[in-house]
């Protein structure tokens, strides 16, 4: 089966389809990933297996259909989801995950729960291979802190670019991969039903 027929089927059943290309790379990768309903856990945990990255980044609403800032009442129901997803996330083989708090989040319920990553409240500068990074729920968090990577997610007010020499990278528009030596990026699409998820039938990131 050749990709095209292998990406229409992986997007059909749901999950990710990773071309061979990145597959076959033997670089250490990074991941970035944000706003993640839970239709999407399932393809999360083939997508860490199929690519096992060195670092993963999550930028914010991890259990994105629970819309917490609104619906505060929903909070042992996110509760519930975010055990899955922490589960996913931390069982993988990643050495380094950082998983920031977005405006849908509980950072209490995450401190519970999450026993080996690192937690951005707000916006924080870390170093992913050598090179600095900011990370942020926020797209102007890392605006006004921009390092040589910027990831972010929420919303599309800013979209994957590249400025005054300076990476920003929306977890939201594509799935983020980044290669340790040769600093590669690749951008692979959320499975379709993703953004209905997130959109609540009309609204990204929220």
């Amino acid at each position: 089966m050749n990709e095209k027929w292998r990406y229409l089927y992986y997007s059909i059943m749901g999950y990710v389809f990773i071309p061979e290309r990145i597959r076959n790379i033997k670089e250490k990768k990074l991941l970035h990933i944000s706003d993640t309903p839970t239709i999407f856990f399932d393809a999360l945990k083939k997508l860490l297996n199929d690519l096992s990255p060195h670092i993963i980044i999550h930028t914010g609403d991890m259990v994105d259909n629970i819309k917490l800032e609104k619906y505060s009442y929903l909070l042992p129901k996110y509760e519930q989801h975010l055990k899955s997803i922490i589960d996913i996330i931390e069982n993988s083989s990643a050495e380094k995950i950082y998983v920031c708090a977005g405006n849908h989040d509980n950072v209490e319920i995450m401190r519970k729960h999450l026993t080996r990553s690192i937690i951005i409240e707000d916006c924080s500068k870390v170093e992913v291979f050598n090179k600095q990074a900011t990370l942020s729920h926020y797209p102007m968090k890392v605006v006004e802190n921009s390092s040589d990577y910027n990831f972010f997610g929420h919303d599309i007010s800013l979209r994957n670019d590249m400025i005054n020499n300076k990476v920003y990278l929306n977890g939201i528009s594509t799935i983020n991969i980044l290669t340790s030596e040769t600093n590669r990026l690749f951008y692979l699409p959320y499975p379709k039903a993703i953004d209905d998820a997130r959109l609540m039938k009309g609204k990204i990131g929220l």
